[in-house]
């Protein structure tokens, strides 16, 4: 059986789908809206790039889309309902929030398994992301076919229709 790598390493502001970026900056606007005025935070999050490759690289777009992953050891600590279970139902794409990233044990980037919310996205600029990316120096990018299969279960989360009522079986059906 072949092997195929999950990651390669990377450096610059050239930017692909499945990069890896650690502590992007992302205004978090609060709650309470009041009268003409915005309060918010300023967050850190580990992000991963989920804006097309072939999109960023003909300069298609001028804004990246983000999603936050965190280190699933620390995330089952903070959410007791991510469980083992849970764990085993997202690496199966049971649910399709979430998705695993697995370690890294590459000597420059070593990383912990992750867990990516596809709940949460962001929208930066372009600029800004390549800048960022440019600071942190080596840093991680998905390979093929993991990249895709990432990009697959993005596309599953966001592709689900749910119907306003069930459809009424007949009683030979129940």
């Amino acid at each position: 059986m072949r092997v195929y790598p999950w990651y390669e390493i990377v450096e610059g502001e050239n930017l692909q789908q499945g990069d890896i970026l650690w502590r992007c900056p992302v205004i978090v606007p609060k709650v309470n809206l009041t009268e003409n005025r915005i309060i918010a935070n300023l967050d850190d999050f580990d992000v991963i790039v989920m804006t097309h490759s072939c999109d960023l690289l003909q300069e298609k777009t001028t804004e990246v889309l983000l999603c936050p992953h965190w280190d699933l050891q620390e995330a089952m600590k903070m959410d007791r309902s991510l469980d083992k279970g849970k764990v085993k139902q997202i690496l199966k794409g049971q649910v399709y929030r979430y998705s695993l990233l697995a370690a890294s044990d590459i000597l420059e980037c070593p990383m912990g398994i992750r867990i990516v919310d596809f709940g949460r996205v962001f929208s930066l600029p372009k600029v800004f992301v390549q800048q960022l990316a440019a600071k942190q120096g080596k840093r991680l990018r998905l390979c093929p076919p993991y990249r895709e299969h990432l990009a697959q279960a993005f596309a599953r989360f966001f592709m689900r229709v749910g119907l306003p009522q069930e459809i009424e079986l007949p009683d030979y059906l129940k």
